[in-house]
């Protein structure tokens, strides 16, 4: 008898919704013949809005573009996406003068010196004015002159340095509802008004108001926050996060570029005085919230001191308020259902991951796809998978507040002293004051090695605001020379990728086909774009580097270039 499933039910749209569907669909025609997949159907409520926030990706999501057949340029020209290099972190620390500490997480890593990393080198030796992320990788440099992260005229979903993207959530959804419609999956537009489960606790069916019974075998929760199906339906408890991280509430504005012309490859997130701000430029508009700890801030409060810092662009607009339920279900598969997105969880978007979660989730469950009967062997795989994904991201958004030294508000004296910080976290930030993170020191990474680790606890600075005292008398012996010869030609690579990256809004143009004459090739790379923001007299564009003849007359120490 053929026990395979017939049938795959998504409750929920959205970005959730859709994005299950896309990767179910594409992982299953690229396994199974047509005769032995099962159906998926999507229903979505058409009296319930999609939130519409998350808008920055992480590097994943072009290879899911790619895998699922989706043109590049069809995806930015209808979501309006622009690049992404790194999140740019704002006024998160002070540095050892008092002053605000900026930088930049970027999707790149420094390669290994002498089998060595570079964080050990930079932490030992320094590297002048410039921090560690502008050391070991151009993102920075092209997010501040505002560049593209590719040549003109490359392939699509070329990388020369590691991408993701910001894109407009709705319209997102919208092309995936196109896409995913196109290629076989059901979609129905109605109100699932009750659940209904069989004697062993699965669910049998839904009902739906206009076209009544729908029988299930599998169902997957993409009904967000109110988690329709594994909170009200199944009852699966609820693991609340708020004893790790303080903020529950977030409001959100849409806003024009200052600038058309400057578009930063870069997501900022500006600390303010209770939480922290996000700003995602896309192509046509910059999409900018607060997210905020309620026991801090007022819905007024927060509101007031949102709109001080957005100035001008913020006159006359009542920001849209969103609460947050922080944390997670206990079981993401539980009897036939799987929660997926916020039904599943939500961790504060810090480090943008929803998207980077719901895609582990799906990819995972098609490698864990069941029969009917659904042995429970699967389940309890599955669920240890997505435990060990929420405490990887949670450790990590729970790092940035811990390191924090800032004491202007008691927002951040209580979210770096009266939080709770998983057990994982609390050895290894005693370890860490003794040795940079090193690759065993973190047991389960999809987005967050110990290099992404390395590069927080240097971007803050915190070896030289108190952490760690000692350290670098305690590394292990370093060849300065090594470093800095690296360095010397690490300098002329940069200064070459700077001049011949073409500025954003060129790049993105070309990409949407929208320039007069279409680039093609290196040639075209290399042309004028619009004007940037430095004098074309600077012929590296690289902030706060010395020239060869400094370093070689003795006017910059090696140490301090």
């Amino acid at each position: 008898m053929n026990n395979r499933l017939r049938k795959i039910t998504i409750v929920g749209g959205g970005t959730a919704g859709w994005m299950t569907a896309l990767i179910l669909e594409t992982e299953l025609s690229r396994t199974s013949a047509p005769k032995d997949r099962p159906k998926i159907c999507l229903i979505e409520s058409p009296n319930i809005a999609t939130v519409g926030v998350g808008e920055a990706t992480v590097p994943r999501m072009p290879k899911t573009l790619r895998q699922a057949g989706i043109s590049e340029r069809a995806f930015f020209r209808e979501t309006n996406a622009s690049f992404k290099l790194g999140v740019k972190f704002c006024n998160w620390n002070k540095d050892a003068k008092g002053n605000r500490i900026d930088y930049v997480n970027p999707f790149a890593h420094g390669q290994l010196l002498d089998g060595l990393e570079p964080a050990e080198y930079f932490l030992r030796f320094g590297n002048g004015d410039r921090d560690y992320t502008q050391s070991i990788a151009p993102h920075d440099d092209l997010g501040r002159l505002c560049k593209g992260a590719r040549p003109l005229g490359q392939p699509e979903f070329e990388q020369r340095f590691g991408y993701a993207y910001h894109l407009d959530a709705v319209k997102f959804a919208g092309m995936l509802t196109k896409v995913c419609t196109k290629h076989g999956v059901e979609h129905i537009q109605d109100e699932v008004t009750s659940v209904e489960l069989d004697e062993q606790g699965n669910v049998s069916h839904l009902m739906l108001a206009q076209r009544g019974r729908h029988d299930i075998e599998m169902v997957i929760d993409c009904t967000g926050f109110r988690g329709l199906i594994i909170n009200q339906a199944l009852g699966e408890p609820f693991m609340d996060y708020s004893d790790y991280l303080p903020n529950d509430r977030a409001m959100a504005l849409q806003i024009d570029h200052p600038d058309p012309e400057k578009i930063e490859s870069l997501t900022r997130s500006t600390a303010l005085g209770a939480g922290w701000t996000w700003r995602v430029p896309l192509y046509n508009r910059v999409g900018t919230g607060y997210v905020f700890s309620s026991a801090h801030r007022t819905d007024d409060q927060a509101a007031d001191e949102y709109l001080e810092w957005l100035g001008d662009s913020g006159k006359g607009a009542t920001p849209r308020i969103i609460p947050m339920r922080i944390g997670r279900v206990r079981n993401a598969w539980v009897k036939n259902c799987v929660a997926i997105g916020l039904a599943g969880g939500f961790i504060e978007p810090l480090e943008s991951t929803a998207i980077h979660m719901i895609d582990h989730a799906v990819r995972w469950l098609t490698e864990h796809m069941p029969t009917r009967d659904i042995a429970p062997s699967l389940r309890t795989r599955y669920n240890r998978q997505m435990d060990k994904l929420y405490d990887e991201v949670l450790e990590f958004i729970c790092l940035h507040y811990r390191l924090g030294n800032r004491t202007d508000d008691q927002y951040w004296i209580d979210a770096r002293t009266e939080m709770k910080i998983p057990d994982r976290l609390a050895e290894n930030l005693e370890l860490w004051q003794h040795r940079l993170p090193m690759p065993h020191d973190i047991e389960f990474a999809t987005l967050f090695d110990y290099r992404v680790y390395q590069t927080v606890l240097l971007g803050k600075q915190v070896y030289d605001t108190g952490y760690g005292p000692g350290i670098r008398d305690r590394l292990r012996p370093l060849k300065k020379p090594i470093w800095f010869q690296w360095w010397k030609g690490a300098k002329v690579d940069l200064a070459n990728i700077l001049k011949s990256m073409p500025d954003h809004k060129t790049l993105l143009r070309d990409i949407r086909g929208e320039l007069d004459q279409p680039s093609f090739g290196m040639g075209a790379a290399m042309k004028p774009t619009v004007s940037m923001p430095c004098p074309e007299a600077v012929p590296c564009m690289i902030q706060n580097m010395p020239s060869f003849s400094e370093i070689e007359n003795g006017q910059k120490d090696l140490q301090l270039f």
